[in-house]
Parts: structure tokens; sequence; C-alpha cells
């Protein structure tokens, strides 16, 4: 699964795939750790990651978690990737340069929004999938103008594909 986390003024993208019971590859801007992760309380969980043990405290109000780390406070805003590329991040979390829109889940494309070229403003339609018998409008994640075009009415589509580039 991945997700945009913002930390101070910076943006990361998190993506944090399970690999075993309680084990968890987190990839951070590229970067991978293993994080050995257990619940220990309601809001508290015992990590390991490169052979270093952490407590942490996490308070998490929506997208919004104050994190608790060796007595030290961090204000993460978290957002799930795939809401973002719909068009529905949260309003601190800016986007910026190229961005690759990819469907969210496997579908088909019903209609294709735009053409290269196009000034396409933050939340316009770009293309609409159907996948689970209803028709998901996949929205622009940034104000540019679209580069790459890569799908057609039609196309079947698996998660994660590519379908517009805006920039």
């Amino acid at each position: 699964m991945a997700f945009i986390a913002k930390l101070g003024a910076r943006s990361y993208t998190v993506e944090i795939e399970e690999v075993g019971r309680s084990l968890y590859r987190v990839a951070v801007d590229g970067n991978e750790f293993l994080v050995d992760g257990k619940k220990t309380g309601l809001t508290n969980y015992s990590l390991i990651v490169d052979n270093r043990s952490f407590e942490v405290d996490v308070d998490t109000t929506e997208d919004e978690y104050r994190v608790l780390v060796d007595g030290r406070s961090y204000h993460v805003d978290l957002v799930d990737e795939r809401r973002v590329r719909l068009g529905g991040a949260q309003p601190g979390i800016q986007l910026e340069g190229r961005q690759q829109v990819s469907a969210p889940m496997p579908g088909k494309v019903i209609a294709v929004l735009v053409g290269e070229g196009d000034r396409v403003e933050k939340g316009q339609g770009l293309v609409i999938v159907e996948a689970m018998k209803m028709e998901n409008e996949v929205r622009s994640p940034i104000a540019g103008e679209v580069r790459e075009v890569r799908v057609k009415a039609g196309d079947a589509l698996e998660a994660g594909a590519l379908l517009v580039v805006v920039e």
C-alpha cells in the first residue's frame, strides 16, 4: 500500500508491504527498510528497524498523526496515494512536477476526458474507469499540462496501469 506523508515542509512517498507475520517492507522515497512491528497497547507499538528497537506512541485524527518516538514528537499528515491520485488529497499535501496518474484498481476505460497538450486544473477529471460495475473518475493531482495519454476508451486495465502524465 502506498501513501504520501508530509512531515514539516517535506513530502515523502511511503510504500508498505507485509512480507510475513508482523514483518513489513517499508520504502520511503525508494529507501527500503525491513520493519518488525507489534502493537503493544491501544496506541503503542514496538518496532525493530535495522536491529534498533523503538517504542512508538501514535495518536491519530483522520489523516493526521502525532507520533512520539524516543521522547520526540512528530506531526505527520498521511494520505493513501490512491486517494491523492483520484484528486482527494488533503489540502496540506501539495504535489509538484511531473505526475504519473495511474489506475487505482483493475477495470476498463470508459472515456478519456483529455488529450495531450490540454491544460488541466487540480481535481479535473482525466479518465473514467469502470471497476466493479461502478464508474470512477480519475482526477488530476495537480494543475498543469497533459504530456501523455497512455490509454483509450475500451482498454482493459490492471491496478497501477499508467493512464496519463501531467506536468
